[in-house]
């Protein structure tokens, strides 16, 4: 591989970048890295200066390390906002599930007084049956279900955000 393909590889550069950079055409720059023609001097120097700038770059400047730690500061300032809005949800979340429960369990205690009812000859028995039952479907196991899912789902990414933050 030439030396301007695994420069442009680490700097991520197009041909197209690079050749204007080294201010020679693109058609020069895809001659010379297929091996078809080699570059002008001055093209060759400055190519030299950037593999001798890479060399000699061990420490890591003052201007990488602010902006380092702008970009750590940001991602503090995501994952902070992320972890509560997270938490609001989850507290959001767990209410509909308490609420489902309560009503799951409402409905199962008025399915059996509807039963009751029906076998004493009750007048309003079938309507309290009909009411039950379509609280017993609304607020199924399933919905529940759903409901601990998505709970679990939000506790898995604030534990992740706990762990790795």
């Amino acid at each position: 591989m030439k030396t301007t393909q695994l420069l442009r590889d680490q700097l991520g550069l197009s041909q197209e970048m690079m050749a204007w950079y080294l201010k020679i055409t693109l058609s020069q720059l895809a001659m010379y890295e297929t091996g078809k023609r080699d570059l002008p001097t001055g093209t060759m120097t400055k190519i030299a200066e950037i593999l001798i700038f890479f060399q000699q770059k061990e420490i890591v400047s003052k201007e990488e390390n602010e902006l380092l730690d702008k970009q750590k500061s940001k991602v503090q300032e995501i994952i902070k906002h992320q972890t509560i809005e997270l938490k609001y949800q989850q507290m959001k979340e767990q209410r509909m599930l308490d609420k489902i429960e309560k009503k799951y369990n409402q409905s199962l205690q008025l399915h059996s007084l509807a039963q009751h009812l029906q076998k004493s000859k009750a007048e309003l028995a079938d309507i309290l049956l009909h009411q039950a039952i379509a609280g017993i479907q609304k607020y199924s196991l399933a919905n529940q279900t759903k409901q601990l899912l998505k709970l679990e789902g939000i506790k898995s990414q604030l534990d992740y955000i706990d762990a790795k933050y």
